[in-house]
């Protein structure tokens, strides 16, 4: 058999090819796998007779389940490079899957979700819009546990799920638990460090599938204050810290202050590292001054890195030791080879919206078989290896999309805790990774770097930190005249605060060859002027005079769209093309300022960090001045090798392709929300969306629009981007320049679209986005007055009924979740409960198959608590209710009241819960339920009742 090739990125083969030979007892070895049939097998490879590519490929020829287990007996028995090798090469080949010829049969019908196995048989094996089952498949695999497509595995991670998700104690918390129990001398502040990456939402008391961590601040670098007691306490316990100290994150932050500060207050002040000679530092002498400090190094970017804090703490600590009674090789060969993960693999090849999602997360675990590995006999290790496998079974197998989003965000944490062991990438990683990223994006450059354009790129602790680097290299050498902010309408509203002190001369003497522009905008009220930017900046150069310094262009590059269909090219691209030339003259310098804090592959993994990329001329007297001081910058800094530069490094090097697919997808439904769910009639209601971003800014006449998006139960509430899933962050003002008040209930609300099907975006804002603008489901421009109530709803719900299926082929695709919408807006806004119970009953009326499982059962509990507000579930009572529901709202087909409607409704509620979920109704429910009744839908109701109580 040949080798099977292994490129740097191409690490999903489609299959190998099976080899002529085989090693000595590799007969055994099949018929029998175990350390002893293992250690004939794995002397081929000791004695170079048999390559790991050869292995690989033989291994990817059997099930699932014996690849996974062969490949980990093997890697257990190989040392040193050797097992490297093999890693790298299983990445390199995926699962061959046996074809089996398809008997395709119609998906069962009924409206039961997930908890129900006919419904767990459809959503399994179902292809994505097809509704059939491979019989075949389903026959053969129903009962093996191994089998990721298994009936039997796929009960097992369900299970899992809801055990999960009935524990009040979030998975963050439960984990830095299990880690402290296996951590040794030196690894507390990784430990620690768990739940606080992926920044919580603001949301308080979630359990399961969330993260929780006390120290935790929604967006680190201006409201870190309080978190940051908890390090200083422990910091001045070493007397470290003395009172008045400014914590900062490097001692040159000292140089960038003379931007700002008067030379007298300047003087008094004085620097010092916390440990060695860089990175985390003490400001002394701030105390007495009138200088407002907060703002201002908020301001230039002086925030210290929180992972860099933690690891202070452990500074002293020596490095753990092996611990040989683990192996984290063997359990990432284990990994990678499992079934769950060949799913993953086959739905990242898919047209779902879990598609670019699961491609992220494959890369990112292949990607722990680059340069050394995981550190191999470490228990921190092993033990976060074993939680990502946990993770990948409820990212695969369970149908409820938004659980699985949930999941890849925790995944992230113990992705980074095998980096933070291993410690394997540093700045030259850094420096190489950004180039080949920032080439794969503006290629029009790509000859002429190294030649005539030098490129370096920076790892700074943030994007205010990058730009405010920036604009001191910049202006540290220029004197006077006003900076320029051509692009001051779309700017990142950060950066206004920043610059516009700065053309009132309050921080700085401004310059008109120091341009600030943002690439794409973070508050988009207009598209980014690329082509405009460019002869702007080029027609400025014609005033330059031949000793007068570079001319430059700062911009802020954090939100990065993929290619422009009518160019070809990213606008980044555009930019750099249309200037290469005179930055290869000398006559202009770039600096592209990135925040991870927002998109560390887009939202994948949460870390406060930011990049600084200089283009200059190669070898220009000026230049070399700002390359110089630019790399100090950096060294001073001294993230790369930290556990922060860990994960961004890794990220960039292994997601840096997906995170273009995901600014794709949720772009996508950023569109989609914009024109179907909640069109914007007035600009003073909200941005329109701005192509291939995934943004959208939400007002509403009258204001106090932060108040109602805050009771939106299934969205996330952040204080920063987007996750993965869908988001929203409060308070964000309007576009600079154009902003008429500053009342803060006047701002708007900023939806970071996700991942989620468009189907989940009508539930989410299609009620909220035509109540707020006077829209009815059917019209195109208001035709009634706001009303954000029960009237408001109904009204709605009514004319949803006027709109037949062929008016509107949108409102026809998505008629239940429309309604779904407007039943989960009336639960969150209609203070009195029981006027929700009998629209809940018209929706529960009819199968609700059309509606996402996550908002059905949000609406099913909500359905469940407000019935046990009802004295008695009586046939009078259940009657009386089916009645105000038909007269409230309508239900296709119904023609006079019955209790079994409402006990039809109240069943297919039950259907949806998991018996965890439904349990603290339960009781309620059968006390009202009372004695008596014989028809199906009461049994199966008492049935299900009676389930939940054992759960």
């Amino acid at each position: 058999m040949s080798d099977v090739p292994i490129t740097k990125r191409d690490v999903s083969v489609a299959s190998a090819s099976v080899s002529t030979s085989t090693p000595p007892g590799w007969q055994k070895f099949t018929e029998k796998p175990d350390p002893a049939t293992a250690k004939v097998v794995v002397k081929a490879l000791q004695d170079t007779t048999f390559s790991v590519q050869q292995m690989a490929g033989m291994l990817a020829q059997r099930s699932a389940y014996e690849r996974s287990t062969m490949s980990r007996l093997i890697v257990a028995q190989l040392k040193g490079n050797l097992a490297l090798d093999f890693l790298k090469a299983t990445a390199g080949v995926r699962l061959v899957k046996p074809k089996t010829p398809p008997q395709q049969v119609p998906q069962p019908e009924g409206d039961r979700a997930p908890g129900s196995n006919q419904s767990l048989e459809g959503l399994d094996l179902a292809a994505p819009g097809k509704g059939t089952v491979d019989l075949v498949e389903l026959a053969k695999r129903t009962d093996d546990a191994d089998d990721a497509s298994s009936m039997a595995y796929l009960k097992k991670a369900l299970a899992d799920v809801n055990l999960i998700s009935s524990s009040k104690t979030p998975y963050s918390q439960g984990r830095r638990e299990a880690l402290g129990n296996v951590a040794v001398a030196g690894q507390a502040h990784i430990v620690k460090q768990v739940g606080f990456r992926t920044a919580s939402s603001k949301r308080t008391g979630q359990g399961g599938l969330s993260t929780q961590h006390d120290t935790v601040s929604s967006y680190w670098r201006t409201s870190f204050g309080e978190a940051l007691a908890e390090f200083a306490e422990e910091l001045q316990a070493g007397g470290k810290l003395k009172e008045g100290d400014i914590l900062v994150n490097s001692p040159r932050v000292l140089r960038k202050l003379e931007m700002v500060l008067d030379p007298k207050v300047l003087a008094k002040l004085e620097i010092r590292p916390l440990k060695g000679e860089t990175g985390i530092s003490v400001l002394r002498g701030a105390a007495g001054t009138s200088v407002n400090w907060k703002d201002i190094l908020e301001a230039i970017g002086a925030t210290p890195s929180a992972y860099q804090l933690y690891e202070l703490m452990d500074a002293d600590q020596p490095r753990p030791q092996p611990n040989f009674d683990v192996d984290a090789h063997a359990e990432l060969a284990q990994l990678i080879t499992s079934s769950a993960f060949s799913r993953l693999q086959d739905i990242a090849r898919g047209k779902g919206e879990l598609a670019p999602v699961c491609a992220t997360v494959e890369h990112l675990i292949l990607g722990l078989t680059d340069k050394l590995g995981p550190y191999r006999y470490d228990a921190l290790t092993a033990d976060a290896l074993r939680s990502l496998s946990r993770l990948l079974d409820i990212v695969v197998e369970d149908p409820n999309p938004s659980a699985a989003l949930r999941a890849v965000d925790l995944m992230m944490d113990e992705i980074a805790v095998v980096l933070a062991v291993a410690k394997n990438y540093g700045r030259v990683d850094y420096w190489k990774t950004m180039q080949d990223v920032l080439l794969k994006r503006a290629p029009s450059i790509a000859s002429n770097v190294g030649r005539e354009i030098e490129l370096s790129s920076h790892l700074m602790t943030s994007g205010m930190d990058a730009l405010g680097t920036a604009l001191y290299i910049a202006l540290s050498s220029r004197r006077t005249d006003q900076v320029s902010r051509p692009t001051e309408g779309i700017d990142y509203f950060e950066t206004g605060m920043l610059l516009g002190k700065l053309k009132k001369g309050e921080m700085a003497k401004p310059r008109k060859d120091v341009v600030v522009a943002a690439l794409n905008p973070s508050t988009p009220f207009e598209s980014s002027p690329a082509k405009n930017l460019v002869e702007g900046v080029l027609e400025s150069l014609k005033a330059r005079k031949r000793d007068d310094p570079p001319f430059a262009l700062i911009l802020d590059t954090t939100v990065e769209d993929g290619l422009d269909p009518s160019t070809g090219r990213t606008r980044l691209d555009e930019v750099l093309n249309g200037l290469k030339g005179a930055i290869a003259d000398g006559s202009l310098e770039v600096f592209l300022c990135k925040s991870f804090q927002k998109y560390a592959s887009f939202g994948t993994g949460k870390v406060a960090a930011g990049d600084l990329t200089v283009l200059s001329k190669k070898d220009g007297y000026a230049s070399q001045r700002t390359q110089a001081e630019a790399r100090l910058q950096e060294l001073d800094l001294d993230l790369a090798r930290h556990d922060e530069g860990q994960l961004v490094i890794h990220m960039l090097k292994h997601g840096n392709q997906d995170e273009q697919a995901l600014m794709r997808s949720a772009a996508g439904n950023a569109e989609f929300v914009n024109k179907f769910c909640w069109p914007v009639t007035h600009p003073d209601l909200g941005s329109p969306y701005v192509e291939g971003i995934p943004l959208l800014l939400r007002s509403k006449a009258g204001g106090g629009i932060a108040e109602l998006f805050q009771k939106l139960a299934l969205v996330d509430w952040r204080g920063s981007f987007s996750f993965l899933r869908t988001s929203f962050v409060d308070l964000i003002p309007g576009p600079w320049g154009a902003s008429t008040t500053d009342q803060r209930e006047d701002w708007y609300t900023r939806i970071n679209t996700g991942h989620e099907s468009k189907q989940t975006m009508v539930e989410y804002f299609y009620a909220f986005g035509h109540l707020a603008t006077g829209m009815p489901p059917g019209a195109k421009k208001p035709t009634t007055e706001v009303s954000l109530n029960m009237k408001g709803v109904k009204d709605h719900w009514d004319a949803l009924g006027g709109v037949r299926d062929d008016d509107d082929a949108d409102i026809a695709r998505y008629r239940d979740s429309i309604r779904a919408s407007y039943c989960a807006f009336a639960c969150q806004n209609v203070v009195f409960k029981p006027d929700v119970l009998p629209m809940l009953v018209a929706f529960f009326a009819t199968p609700t198959t059309g509606v996402s499982i996550e908002t059905r059962r949000y609406l099913a509990g909500e359905l469940l608590s407000r019935a046990n507000f009802l004295k008695t579930l009586d046939t009078g009572a259940l009657t009386d209710l089916c009645d105000r529901a038909m007269v409230g709202f309508q239900i296709p087909g119904l023609e006079k009241p019955d209790a079994t409607v409402t006990l039809g409704a109240l069943c297919r509620a039950a259907e949806v819960l998991p018996g965890w979920s439904m349990k603290p109704q339960a009781q309620g429910l059968k006390d009202r339920l009372g004695p008596g009744g014989h028809s199906k839908e009461e049994k199966r109701l008492r049935d299900l009742i009676d389930q939940a109580l054992k759960a």
